[in-house]
Formats: structure tokens, C-alpha cells, sequence
């Protein structure tokens, strides 16, 4: 059974920080990642109970052709250590070789299944795998590299809203003074505050500090060592962080991205899809492995990362050592939807757009208040099915359950809140699931993580359990587009959408749709 993942913050001046830091000797998945300014530090702990979790991975090396399942089981034993399923796209695959100690399969018959250890998750995992495919067996190297922030993750920290104490520090370090400050609503992991000549100050909830210059303006002198300059006009931006696409695309600013950290066929917005074929955009590798030397042919001026860089230093020093700064992208860990979207704003600030933002920002808020959010009774099941035959769902209080719980609906998985950690999404196994969401009066099927199910029987492939579901018999089963996790700047539509699933009032959707 899934055991929570247990995140703890401590805060504390900055001495004692240090000094925490300093003496742990932590490495790996439990080890405390540290996010400083000069008026205080807090220091995030992540301990993680023993028990089942799943989590993404990806497979790099030999000739391309060969996968591995993901995402996929890691167990946290109780003394600590890791262990990683290794599921491979064949059977052809007899041994494997970890740190020079030989594993073999675990499983007889289908493809073939290892059982390896893992130290850590922040770091790439270097395997060789030996192939019986060919004539002779082959020994082929490999690295096996973790996404714990996956939608596909139960180790994530997507959920957490109590990130950072007082990461608001607008002292810039040479006697500036703060004229003025963007105004927020729901927004809680980013500031800006505006200085004389057009100057501002980007705090975010991880610590970082970044000041923007107008352009033709000198970078002021005095400032605190921990500010990262960023020259305006905005331009030449290498992008990993996926779901801010469209908030740059809603503010006509596509063309400031030249490089992309999603590949072309992982994009599903058509602005994105278009400068990448039109040769405007280029892939420019993924958040552990970009391309340097393309980042500097390009003249990239600033790199947009997901939470994920934190996983590779490495990644993220050699970025700054190229003179290109790294913005850590914080918006997943907005504790309401219409926080996400509020992102809006920080980009605008920085496109000196704030107008424009602010008017998309207000669109967003009123196609949410036209929606009829009075609670009608009915509960949603809102999950996929994993390749492991487990349900994951999401959790209350999780970003996409609130839109829900704003579009008139409940969950079905209420119960989870108190029981499960603190995780956005939680992997149940498939008599647990049927207990809880058997008498759902709607399905939501999480299409943007399993594309596979495109009808009810494909739904019903995944288990037979499924036909016995009230939501099933009624014919009320819906399937998102694989598109809706990268429509951050759609909030309102979404809901909306759920709004017309949950109530049946027959209006139009674009992000979920019926099955028959």
C-alpha cells in the first residue's frame, strides 16, 4: 500500500540554516535543498516514509529503440535505500549491471523485468543492460533519468501550498527604494516590485531574485549577490517549463522564445507547433541534458525551467556559467487554480505588458464567475489507469480537484485527504479504487497521461471492475484532451467545461468530451 510522502519545512534564520544544512549529510531523494536571501532562509526537508511509489522515468542510450515502462514502481525500504522496477519494452534483455553487480530478471515470460538499486533520484541513474536481440549478446549503456514532479509521479511536491516563509525580500542591497508592487489576488509563489527608471524585482517562492534592466539602462551597482540580472527587452528564451507556453502565447510573445525544452511532438499548442515547423523555435534538449552549444549559437538570454533543474545542479550552474540565468518556474505550486493561471502577470511584468496581463487575467476570472459553482451532490472520479493496472488519482485539495469543486462537483476520493501525504496524486490499487469511486455519479477520464482511451471500451479494457460503475451504467464517462495540462491560461474554459459534464447542461467543451 502507498505510504504518504512526508514534507516537513523548516524555517529559520539564516545562521541556523546554514548550519542545518551544513550538518545533515544527506544525499539523494532525502536530502534538504536550501533557498537563501539576506533577510532569512528557509530550508525545505523531504522525508520519505517507507512504502510503494510511482514515478516517471525515461530511458536514454544504446540506439533509440528500446523503452522502459513508466512511470514506475520505487519502493522506499525502512532502512532508507531504493529500489527501482525496471520494466523493458522486450524480452530480449537478460541481464543488467548496476555500480558493477549484476541483476537478473525477476520475472518468466513477457518483457523483461529487473529489480535494481537507486541511491538517488536527483541524479541521472548510469545502467548497462545486456541484449540477446542480436546474434551474440550485446552489453549496451544506459541512464535511467527521474521525473518525480510527473503528472505519472506520486513523489511530487505539486500539491504543497506551504512552500516558503517570508521569501519576500525587496532589498535589493544598494539603498533602492520600492515605489510600488504588482498586485495579486491569488497568486502566493512570485512578487514584483518596481523601482525609479523602470527597474524590477522577481521574487520567488524557491528564494531566487531576479532584476530586470530596461533596455539602454546601466545593471545598478551594490546589488546583493544573490540577484540574477535579466536584460529587457525580453527575448531569445530557451523554455522547459511546458505550461508556461501558453501564457506567452496569450500574450502574443511567441516569438521570444527561441529555444525549446519540449520536443516538437509533445507540444499540443498550435502557436508552439507552428514556430517549431516553421524553424522559429528548435528543440534545445530536455531540463538534464540541453544542448549548450546550440543554447549560445541561439544567444539565449534567459532559461525558463521547471521545478525539475533542481533535480541536476550540475544543469543549472553550467547555465550560469555560460551567462545564461536560470528563472525556476513556480506556478505548479499555486495553492488555487486561478493562482496558476495569475502567472500571467509575472511574465507581462517582464514584457512590460502589464496591462495586457492583467485584462487576460480578468477574463479568466470572470468566465469562472459565470460559472454556476452551487454544489449539485454529484461526486467525480477523476483518474487514469496506470500501466501497472493501478488507479492514480488526484487528491483533494490538488489543483485540478478545486476546479472540479468549482465547476458544482465533489470528489469521490474525499477520504484520501487526511490518509495519503502530501501529494497531488495518489496511486490506488484497483479494489481500493472501486470502493471509493464505483458509485461516482461521473467519470473523468485523465486523457493528457493515458491517450490510450478514446472509447468506452477502451476504458473498459483497462479493467473489468469498470463496467460494474455506477457512472459506467448511467452512461456518464467523460475523457479530457491531451492537451489540458499545457492550457494554464484556460482555467475558466476548464472549468467550465467540468461544468457542463457535472451538470449535463449540454453546452459546448473543448477539454473534456463524452464517450459514447
Amino acid at each position: 500500500m502507498t505510504k504518504k510522502l512526508m514534507r516537513v519545512l523548516i524555517v529559520s534564520a539564516v545562521a541556523c540554516t546554514l548550519a542545518l544544512c551544513a550538518g545533515c549529510g544527506q544525499t539523494g531523494i532525502g536530502a534538504p535543498t536550501q533557498s537563501a536571501s539576506s533577510s532569512g532562509a528557509s530550508t525545505e526537508v523531504n522525508v520519505t516514509a517507507e512504502g510503494e511509489y510511482d514515478i516517471e522515468v525515461a530511458l536514454n542510450g544504446g540506439s533509440g529503440r528500446a523503452g522502459i515502462q513508466s512511470p514506475t514502481k520505487l519502493v522506499v525500504n525502512a532502512d532508507g535505500t531504493m529500489t527501482l522496477t525496471v520494466v523493458w519494452s522486450s524480452s530480449n534483455y537478460d541481464k543488467m549491471v548496476v555500480d558493477g553487480v549484476e541483476y537478473l530478471p525477476v520475472n518468466n515470460g513477457g518483457n523483461s523485468t529487473f529489480e535494481i538499486p537507486v541511491a538517488t533520484i536527483d541524479e541521472d541513474l548510469a545502467v548497462q543492460a545486456e541484449t540477446t536481440a542480436m546474434s551474440t549478446p550485446h552489453m549496451i549503456d544506459y541512464t535511467i533519468s527521474f521525473n518525480p514532479e510527473g503528472e505519472g509521479s506520486t513523489i511530487n511536491a505539486g500539491s504543497m501550498t506551504a512552500l516558503v516563509a517570508d521569501f519576500h525580500n525587496d532589498d535589493l542591497g544598494n539603498g533602492w527604494k520600492v515605489k510600488s508592487s504588482l498586485p495579486l489576488q491569488y497568486a502566493k509563489c512570485f512578487t514584483v516590485d518596481y523601482y525609479d527608471d523602470g527597474y524590477k524585482l522577481f521574487c520567488l517562492s524557491d528564494g531566487g531574485r531576479y532584476l530586470t534592466v530596461p533596455e539602454g539602462k546601466p545593471t545598478p551597482e551594490g546589488l546583493a549577490s544573490d540577484i540574477a540580472v535579466i536584460q529587457q527587452p525580453l527575448s531569445d528564451l530557451y523554455l522547459v517549463a511546458s505550461d508556461t507556453m501558453c501564457l506567452f502565447d496569450a500574450l502574443d510573445a511567441l516569438g521570444c522564445i527561441t529555444v525549446s525544452g519540449i520536443s516538437h511532438d509533445n507540444w499540443y499548442i498550435p502557436s508552439a507547433v507552428a514556430a517549431m515547423d516553421s524553424g522559429a523555435m528548435v528543440y534545445g534538449g530536455k531540463y538534464n541534458t540541453p544542448d549548450y552549444e546550440l543554447l549560445l549559437g541561439k544567444g539565449v538570454k534567459l532559461a525558463i525551467e521547471s521545478t525539475m533543474i533542481n533535480h541536476t545542479p550540475s544543469v543549472r550552474e553550467k547555465l550560469i556559467e555560460l551567462g545564461i540565468p536560470v528563472f525556476t518556474e513556480m506556478s505548479s505550486y499555486e495553492p488555487e487554480p486561478l493562482g496558476r493561471t495569475e502567472w500571467v502577470k509575472c511574465y507581462g511584468a517582464m514584457l512590460d505588458r502589464e496591462s495586457e496581463a492583467q485584462a487576460l487575467f480578468d477574463e479568466q476570472i470572470a468566465q469562472v464567475n459565470s460559472v454556476n459553482s452551487e454544489v449539485t451532490g454529484k461526486s467525480v472520479a477523476f483518474f487514469y489507469i496506470n500501466s501497472n493496472g493501478n488507479a492514480v488519482v488526484r487528491k483533494p485539495g490538488d489543483y485540478v480537484t478545486k476546479m472540479i469543486e468549482q465547476a458544482g462537483g465533489t470528489t469521490a476520493f474525499e477520504e484520501l485527504t487526511e490518509t495519503e501525504g502530501n501529494m497531488s496524486s495518489v496511486t490506488l490499487e484497483m479494489e481500493r479504487f472501486y470502493s471509493m469511486a464505483k458509485d461516482a455519479d461521473l467519470i473523468i477520464y485523465n486523457a493528457s497521461i493515458d491517450s490510450s482511451v478514446k472509447s468506452l471500451d477502451d476504458l473498459l479494457g483497462k479493467n473489468a471492475l469498470l463496467k460494474d460503475f455506477k457512472a459506467v451504467q448511467s452512461g456518464n464517462v467523460w475523457v479530457t484532451d491531451q492537451n489540458m495540462y499545457q492550457q494554464m491560461m484556460q482555467t475558466g474554459r476548464i472549468i467550465a467545461d467540468f461544468n457542463a459534464a457535472i451538470t449535463g447542461s449540454g453546452a459546448d467543451t473543448t477539454y473534456v468530451h463524452k464517450l459514447g
